[in-house]
């Protein structure tokens, strides 16, 4: 599961790019969110939300529809981005937002489908705790995701403060991958 972590999914662009602008210590509630939403989703997925979700392909296509729809709305807030006014802060992102982009994460549900699905035994009766187990591992590994992303981020943030056309290159890199994430999730989910 490392890998997927790893990977630049939206989740992990934001991340990047609240670390570029706000430094890693102000992105630190946005990781909680994220990481929080993500693990009670887990909790979720791994004590029975899947079945429902594989029961009820209408809703499953909505949430990735509303995923993918909330995901191009940040991107297309990042591609517009103006340049701050001089000694100016960007938005900084919080907790809800953590929340609100890990709902919309369409990759990370299905990352949970893959995991319980391939770890978790059927009619184990040790299940809540092996979902715990679980569950907590890969919150270990999304948080240490998220702190080597941000890392970059706040890595760059010095230099994005002294050339602001950088920072403009920057949030439109991160606008069009994030559009570019909507897209795909909006065209795998049937919706076209």
């Amino acid at each position: 599961m490392a890998p997927l972590t790893l990977s630049a999914g939206p989740g992990n662009l934001m991340v990047a790019t609240s670390g570029a602008q706000s430094g890693a210590r102000r992105s630190l509630g946005f990781i909680a969110g994220l990481d929080l939403c993500y693990f009670l989703l887990a909790l979720l997925v791994g004590l029975g939300l899947s079945h429902s979700l594989m029961n009820q392909p209408q809703l499953l296509w909505l949430l990735r529809v509303a995923g993918s729809l909330y995901i191009l709305w940040l991107g297309l807030r990042l591609l517009w981005r103006a340049l701050p006014a001089p000694g100016a802060e960007a938005r900084q992102l919080r907790w809800r937002d953590g929340v609100m982009v890990q709902l919309g994460n369409v990759q990370g549900m299905v990352m949970l489908l893959v995991m319980f699905s391939t770890f978790m035994p059927s009619g184990d009766s040790r299940s809540i705790a092996l979902v715990l187990a679980l569950s907590a591992a890969l919150i270990s590994l999304n948080f240490c995701a998220h702190l080597i992303w941000v890392s970059m981020g706040s890595s760059v943030q010095r230099l994005l403060r002294t050339r602001p056309r950088l920072l403009v290159a920057q949030n439109r890199l991160f606008g069009l991958m994030l559009m570019a994430v909507a897209v795909w999730i909006f065209v795998r989910s049937g919706a076209h």
